[in-house]
């Protein structure tokens, strides 16, 4: 049985990883989507494996990866992929850019909604495409993640009419926390389907829904979704391997996958390495027991900062999410300007994500890491407290 509390910053920052040593032993870390939680056992022994055969040469890549996700997609997400129409890539940036080129005329803009994980910004102008951003609907005071947060249909149409061909969406939703309802989905399936469009669905945090929600695949909502939907998705995030390259590309029709792999540059598909399949494989095969762990500890973390920040911090808003092991916090109302993580950084050494990397919807937020031991969350959120109180 893993221990979630187990690790300390020292251990941490032994490890190596950018998330714990790009700054100094001062700061606490709680940004870039990296768990601080020792690796799952099945993971660990299939890596050992790996180096004890010293199985470091280029990677032969088969079709275990996308039997071992099919498996695990249908067992924990309620979702049907084929192998033969899923394709390894060697991660889920490198998936979404190749399906951006693939599905996207060159002179057609990719939709991004806001505020929205701040690498799909950047994607469609390395395809030579525009991202047209179109910035979610807020309900501010909602008691509810699903009533705060809503796609704005009639801005995603608009932008599909302007000469967008694709979205890129992200579900469950990083940084807020949402899982689409079936009806919102299909809604969107309607109008992108209208323009013969595309949805780049990246779902690599669909496994990370918190006890009893439920996450829907877009390629689930019906035949329509699904005849447009190219999904990208890794065992990294859920299961803290972000450093081990592998991902799949799927696709839910044969029309869909035969364009994709027809178009897609050999060169752009290659670089999943052998210890990224292996663990892959590994996680999605055997690691049901460590991620329900996770999930376990993750939803106390989520019911500890929510507590926190209703009891001590007045000036700042959390209404916690349904999926990932983000709280996006709202400091509007502290008086810190845009980028009040710059102020809680200075003044607490506690480092957030800014929201406005996220776009400019994002500004006044801040993202935090809550995939954490009780320990470094209790240190986070004093900190947050201490550089509150110093304004």
């Amino acid at each position: 049985m893993t221990n979630f509390d187990a690790l300390t910053p020292e251990a941490l920052r032994a490890r190596g990883s950018m998330k714990w040593n790009r700054r100094g032993p001062e700061v606490l870390p709680m940004w870039v989507a990296e768990m601080d939680y020792p690796l799952a056992d099945p993971v660990a022994a299939a890596i050992d494996e790996v180096v004890a055969r010293q199985g470091f040469g280029y990677a032969e890549v088969d079709d275990r990866v996308p039997r071992a996700f099919a498996d695990f997609a249908a067992r924990r997400l309620g979702m049907t992929v084929n192998p033969g129409w899923t394709t390894v890539v060697p991660h889920v940036l490198a998936g979404i850019e190749i399906a951006v080129d693939v599905f996207t005329p060159k002179d057609a803009g990719v939709v991004v909604t806001t505020p929205a994980y701040m690498h799909f910004l950047v994607i469609p102008g390395l395809t030579g495409r525009e991202a047209v951003e179109v910035p979610l609907l807020e309900t501010p005071g909602a008691a509810t993640v699903d009533e705060q947060w809503h796609l704005d249909l009639e801005g995603i149409e608009r932008a599909f009419a302007n000469g967008a061909r694709s979205l890129i969406l992200c579900q469950p939703y990083n940084p807020v926390g949402k899982v689409f309802s079936r009806e919102e989905l299909a809604e969107l399936a309607r109008i992108v389907a209208r323009y013969d469009g595309w949805v780049i669905s990246d779902e690599i945090h669909a496994p990370l829904t918190l006890p009893a929600i439920r996450h829907l695949a877009y390629s689930e909502v019906d035949e329509t979704a699904a005849s447009h939907c190219v999904t990208i998705t890794s065992a990294s995030k859920s299961f803290s391997m972000p450093g081990l390259p592998c991902a799949t590309v799927s696709l839910h029709t044969q029309a869909g996958h035969d364009r994709f792999v027809t178009n897609a540059h050999p060169d752009h598909l290659y670089g999943a390495t052998t210890l990224g399949i292996e663990a892959n494989v590994a996680a999605f095969t055997g690691g049901d027991e460590w991620l329900d762990g996770a999930l376990a500890k993750i939803a106390q973390n989520v019911a500890r900062t929510k507590a926190f920040v209703d009891a001590e911090l007045p000036d700042v808003r959390y209404v916690p999410g349904d999926a990932t092991y983000f709280a996006w916090l709202d400091l509007r109302e502290a008086g810190l300007g845009d980028d009040p993580a710059a102020w809680v950084l200075d003044k607490g050494k506690l480092w957030m994500n800014p929201g406005g990397d996220f776009g400019a919807n994002g500004k006044g937020f801040c993202r935090l890491n809550l995939a954490t031991t009780s320990a470094i969350l209790d240190d986070g959120l004093g900190r947050l407290k201490a550089a509150l109180d110093a304004r």
